[in-house]
């Protein structure tokens, strides 16, 4: 008699507030979108709590709480593949409060987000193609961008450990996460610990950096750069508006902050495509050089910016596509063996491989 099958438990909807965009800027996930999506509310129209206990909100958490994940995309997401961050099996649970949730089957939850992910402005100094067809500042959307920030600053950060800054554009380029940044008071955030940016490091200079509150500034431990190539030519293609030269001497500045203080955590990523699939080990290679602490590879996804016919040009991660072959040669590198790369999604390639 076989034994009985070990129930998974994934802590990210208890726990993450993300407001991005689904339908319109504002709407609200329990998790990445790409992985979960179903929006909890839209925070131009509900406040925080409506969001955060709602009953969509609950429906989530019980489909988690009963093992089902019907909300969940098994394909995409990258935890459920190997039960691995925020999916554990039921009995390796440590975190108190999770703890808490399981043993009581909580959906409404008496604390508010840990983790709260500001994706809902889109506005960017790159036009990337993976991600949109033009550069993009969202000034006709400014009251609405301006109210959902209000509200996540006063309703939002209470209990958050992790504040994202973002997911949807550049935490820089944007006129309106630029002056959230340079205005931060550290005691409407009492219990953060992180602030994580993701950017693209074009605009990440002294210059744009000192104006942050000194007591903010010190909540800036991890950052992650999207970097998509290691060649001037490559870079310039993939980033467009970006140029290489820049970002290299940006790098030099990032670097001395993640070796002097306050970065404790540098990760760089490369959305994996048909035209630098010959460039992940020298990407790799540029990880080591501004001390990356994490070399992050991901499949390319279609957000919409791509026909059918150039999506499939460029997922080279496609067992049909043209290059697959050498995208699985590449990957017998010994050089992905070093302990700071993440093949992610990819990693079954690797596998295959060796």
């Amino acid at each position: 008699m076989s034994a009985p099958q070990r129930q998974l438990f994934c802590s990210k909807p208890f726990t993450w507030f993300e407001v991005s965009r689904g339908k319109e800027e504002g709407d609200v996930f329990l998790c990445c979108p790409s992985w979960l999506d179903v929006s909890v509310a839209n925070l131009n129209e509900q406040s925080v709590e409506e969001a955060w206990n709602g009953p969509v909100a609950q429906d989530i958490r019980r489909s988690i709480l009963e093992g089902t994940f019907e909300y969940c995309n098994a394909q995409r997401c990258p935890f459920l593949h190997d039960a691995s961050g925020p999916v554990q099996y039921v009995d390796q649970v440590t975190d108190s409060l999770m703890q808490e949730v399981i043993r009581n089957g909580l959906t409404v939850l008496p604390f508010g987000p840990r983790d709260v992910n500001c994706s809902y402005d889109r506005s960017c100094n790159l036009w990337c193609p993976s991600c949109r067809t033009q550069m993009l500042t969202e000034s006709r959307n400014s009251a609405r961008i301006l109210n959902i920030q209000q509200k996540i600053n006063d309703h939002a950060l209470k209990d958050a450990k992790l504040l994202y800054i973002t997911g949807s554009g550049d935490p820089f380029g944007s006129p309106f996460f630029r002056t959230w940044l340079h205005n931060m008071k550290r005691a409407d955030m009492p219990k953060l610990e992180t602030l994580h940016l993701h950017t693209n490091a074009m605009l990440w200079t002294p210059r744009m950096w000192d104006p942050i509150p000194p007591d903010v500034r010190a909540l800036i431990t991890t950052a992650e750069i999207s970097i998509d190539a290691a060649s001037a030519p490559t870079y310039e293609t993939n980033r467009r508006g970006g140029k290489w030269a820049v970002l290299l001497e940006n790098l030099e500045f990032v670097k001395s902050l993640r070796e002097q203080g306050p970065l404790k955590w540098l990760g760089f990523s490369m959305v994996v495509q048909d035209n630098n699939i010959d460039e992940m080990a020298d990407f790799v290679r540029l990880g080591r050089r501004f001390a990356a602490d994490t070399v992050y590879f991901s499949q390319i996804v279609n957000w919409g910016t791509f026909s059918d016919a150039e999506f499939r040009a460029r997922a080279v991660h496609r067992p049909d596509h043209r290059r697959h072959a050498a995208l699985r040669q590449v990957l017998r590198d010994p050089i992905f063996d070093d302990p700071r790369v993440v093949l992610g999604n990819l990693l079954p390639f690797r596998q295959a491989a060796s």
